[in-house]
């Protein structure tokens, strides 16, 4: 950057840097001050025009230089991108697969376990009978067979900085059914958000007109500042 470039940077800096000091001087209580402020606006709106035309040439530089420098990188990474969507969903699979395998051997195992249990109940209610103990067998009988529980363990491959996490999230099926619980109070109010853009738009469109149930339009003024 040239020194002249510099002085002009400064040069607008300094005067920016003065006007909050005027505007904390101007109070707003009568048609002349009311005129300066106007006068003031305007002085900015001059102001923020310099400083665009100073600073944006270098910035849409600066964006550029960002932008191709993003695009060279990606180019560069996007192989590595493919590679990585190819093995990363197969491990998952993988993994995904042997935890199912280890459930349902899992389960067969506490099938196993449960029936040969019932049978054990059942050959010592049939032994209490035959010692003539009917209400011993009757109890052996109403009593659900103990299970011990098992946790069958698969053997995986591990490999160091490889790892994998669940990512849950939910899925709205029945958007009605989701409002109607909410508004019966079996569902927090959290789960619902107003839609605000569609919201605004019949706000702008409608404006003191607008009935919608719990809401209402709502009107900031704005003060614009046209360039001279």
């Amino acid at each position: 950057m040239s020194t002249a470039e510099n002085q002009i940077q400064n040069d607008i800096k300094e005067r920016a840097l003065s006007v909050p000091e005027q505007a904390n001087a101007i109070k707003i209580i009568d048609d002349v001050s009311y005129q300066k402020g106007g006068q003031l606006l305007l002085t900015i709106k001059a102001l923020r025009k310099e400083i665009n035309d100073t600073f944006d040439p270098i910035i849409a530089k600066a964006y550029a230089a960002h932008k191709e420098a993003k695009i060279q990188k990606a180019k560069v990474e996007e192989p590595l991108v493919r590679a990585e969507c190819i093995i990363k969903p197969a491990m998952a699979e993988y993994d995904t697969r042997l935890e199912q395998q280890r459930l349902a051997e899992q389960r067969r195992l506490e099938e196993e376990a449960r029936k040969k249990a019932e049978e054990e109940n059942l050959a010592a209610a049939i032994h209490a009978e035959q010692q003539g103990d009917k209400e011993a067998a009757e109890s052996i009988l109403n009593e659900p067979a103990q299970v011990i529980p098992i946790v069958q363990k698969v053997e995986k491959q591990k490999i160091s900085g490889i790892s994998f996490r669940e990512n849950w999230s939910a899925q709205v099926v029945n958007l009605m059914a989701l409002v109607k619980a909410v508004a019966a109070g079996e569902q927090p109010i959290t789960y619902l958000q107003a839609n605000q853009t569609s919201l605004n738009q019949i706000a702008r469109a409608q404006k003191t007109a607008m009935n919608v149930p719990g809401v209402r339009a709502v009107c900031e003024k704005i003060t614009n500042a046209a360039r001279r």
